[in-house]
């Protein structure tokens, strides 16, 4: 049914067929980007996986019934139909075909829903990516159902519920060879809150920890018409960019923007002194002062300013707990998170840097964000009403 298309051999990409990683993918490709080779795994196959297995209309019927008090019952029920089902012999084959011509040892696996890193919603981090999986038939047929599966996580469903997006979307899949990379990072080719400077965070090894808030990474920020760099903040001094390496970056990114022609987001790793693109979407940024009692800095992650009253949320099972326009303070992000997120007027982390999943999605709902801010949990307290100042990364005690 060719289900499948090699990055470098799609010459009119199309976000309804490849999803929209795999769209910017296949761009940045055909534009000469430094991208790990790889293939896609049509939208056109999964919906073609629901018909074989019978489950299209069963899943239709569910998806009917969703709402916000029932969506995990019902997500869950629809994640075990598509994990129990047979992906077509004929889609197998093809996939067992690529694994063979891509002919590397290990693969990452990446969800590339049809509504994902639009204008209108990034779905950071809300669909599953495998790493490190070894490029056999088996493994890699298992993780495909996965991505898919992953379209109806509980995190997914109630972004989509709040974002009034279709709850049964097209899911496309990426096979790329696995960088085993020594060094990852994100650029903001424009400052959430500096219009005039890109923002590049970097960690050691694999970069799925900045994005879920595991780690606070080091940070530059530079300018964008002269490249200096204007501010350094080397929380891991083991890990430093040199000069010539960021300016390579810079340049590579402000290329990468110019092509999709809007301000984006990139990920992106270095191995063996080579810089690879992982993926770009366009950034999602939409400010005030105050002069009340500093109790809290960290960094300004999402500009606004609001009051409101703290509610401390330690791990993804108290998520329920928040009440509309609370302001979420946590510890660490991640997207099982996002029921609470979707209920906050702001959000405070102890850690994270300005692209970890909660930054992203605080910017793209328009509330205020500040993270890394290393004892919010410890300094506030539950009913607490403080002023949060995303653009400045400072929190107040109000009157």
């Amino acid at each position: 049914m060719n289900a499948i298309k090699f990055l470098n051999e799609v010459k009119e990409p199309k976000v309804s067929e490849l999803g929209g990683k795999g769209y910017s993918l296949a761009v940045l490709t055909n534009n000469g980007f430094n991208v790990p080779k790889g293939f896609m795994i049509t939208s056109k196959a999964f919906f073609e996986f629901l018909e074989e297995n019978n489950m299209k209309e069963k899943i239709e019927k569910l998806v009917s019934e969703i709402n916000e008090n029932n969506f995990q019952e019902k997500s869950k029920e629809i994640r075990n139909l598509i994990l129990k089902g047979k992906i077509p012999e004929e889609i197998a084959f093809e996939i067992k075909d690529a694994l063979e011509k891509l002919n590397v040892k290990y693969v990452s696996i990446r969800s590339s829903a049809v509504s994902e890193d639009s204008l209108k919603a990034s779905f950071a981090g809300l669909h599953d990516t495998f790493l490190n999986v070894k490029a056999e038939t088996e493994p890699v047929l298992e993780n495909v159902k996965k991505c898919w599966a992953s379209l109806f996580n509980d995190r997914a469903v109630i972004y989509r519920i709040k974002k009034k997006l279709s709850l049964l979307d097209g899911m496309a899949v990426i096979i790329q060879e696995m960088i085993p990379a020594e060094i990852s990072g994100i650029t903001f080719t424009i400052h959430p809150t500096r219009k005039d400077s890109l923002l590049v965070e970097y960690t050691a090894g694999i970069g799925d920890r900045i994005v879920s808030g595991k780690v606070i990474p080091n940070s530059i920020i530079i300018k964008r018409d002269t490249f200096m760099v204007i501010e350094k903040n080397d929380v891991n001094k083991n890990i430093v960019l040199p000069e010539n390496t960021i300016k390579e970056l810079v340049s590579i990114c402000l290329k990468i923007e110019r092509i999709f022609n809007k301000p984006q987001d990139i990920e992106w790793c270095i191995f063996q002194s080579t810089i690879w693109i992982l993926q770009s979407r366009a950034v999602t940024v939409p400010t005030e002062k105050t002069k009340e009692k500093l109790i809290l800095e960290g960094l300004g992650a999402s500009p606004g300013v609001v009051k409101g009253k703290v509610k401390i949320i330690l791990t993804p099972r108290e998520a329920n707990k928040m009440k509309d326009g609370e302001i979420l303070v946590t510890v660490m992000t991640n997207p099982l998170y996002v029921t609470a997120i979707q209920r906050a007027k702001a959000i405070i982390t102890d850690v994270g840097g300005m692209i970890c999943h909660a930054a992203i999605v605080a910017r793209e709902l328009g509330i205020p964000c500040v993270v890394g801010t290393k004892k919010a949990t410890k300094t506030l307290k539950d009913g607490l009403e403080v002023i949060v100042d995303g653009s400045e990364g400072k929190v107040y005690l109000s009157d």
